[in-house]
């Protein structure tokens, strides 16, 4: 099992889709601020009702509890779409697999190796928001900079259960291109609309209450404040819950 994580990780780190989507993140992190400071000054310069200043700080925090700034996740998770389908598409999974005691430890060494690959695009989107914005504000340590790092790592392990989805759907199910649809739905915080489709089917069952979005990852995740236990759990259940369902049906099925 080592080796085989050791396998994924090498052949993701070499990937040239994981490069490219992981420098674009950078560039767009790089931005983040400077852009942001541009449509400030356009907006003020176009219109004489509009008279907001660009800060001239920002608290650290802000920015560590941010991993993935202006489409960091939706090009994390489209990286992950093609590693998860490299080797179904390269036809090597059937050697790779067939040398397992079972089938499904494939899986679980390309969720594990997506959790390196998720701390790459973090680091990325931090270092690069920072340098950004270090070119057009003033960056203030303030209190809360080691509640920001809980805030990074409960972020991070909501990712991965996005991750788990996501590997249900393109190594298990083999559809590269419904993943890549999930990708850009998380990322982009595109959703809602599904949420509510779903959630007027199950108001017959549940009430008219019902909220799924409350406890799927991608919308906890971008919730203020973030609460630890809520997080955490929705994080545990939502991994477990595609993760597991991944490794026995990948295990039980033909390898082609």
């Amino acid at each position: 099992m080592g080796k085989l994580i050791r396998m994924d990780l090498y052949r993701m780190l070499k990937s040239k889709t994981f490069l490219v989507c992981l420098s674009v993140a950078f560039v767009l992190a790089l931005a983040n601020a400077p852009v942001a400071k541009l449509m400030y000054t356009l907006a003020n310069s176009l219109s004489s009702e509009i008279n907001e200043t660009f800060a001239a700080e920002v608290n650290l925090s802000d920015l560590l509890s941010d991993p993935f700034p202006m489409m960091g996740l939706m090009l994390a998770l489209l990286s992950l779409c093609f590693f998860f389908y490299a080797d179904v598409e390269n036809g090597y999974i059937k050697n790779i697999a067939g040398r397992m005691p079972m089938k499904g430890f494939t899986i679980l060494s390309k969720f594990v190796a997506s959790g390196v690959h998720n701390l790459c695009f973090a680091a990325a989107g931090i270092i690069g928001n920072l340098i950004g914005t270090v070119l057009v504000q003033r960056i203030v340590m303030d209190a809360n900079v080691l509640d920001s790092i809980r805030v990074l790592a409960l972020k991070l392990l909501l990712a991965q259960s996005l991750c788990a989805m996501l590997v249900l759907v393109v190594s298990t199910f083999r559809s590269k291109s419904l993943g890549m649809i999930l990708a850009v739905l998380f990322g982009m915080g595109l959703t809602s609309l599904i949420y509510m489709g779903i959630n007027e089917g199950l108001k017959p069952l549940f009430g008219e209450g019902t909220d799924i979005s409350k406890i799927m990852p991608d919308s906890v995740m971008n919730e203020t404040p973030l609460g630890t236990l809520k997080a955490l759990v929705v994080a545990i259940v939502a991994g477990a819950v595609f993760l597991l369902p991944a490794i026995r049906i990948f295990d039980r099925k033909d390898v082609k």
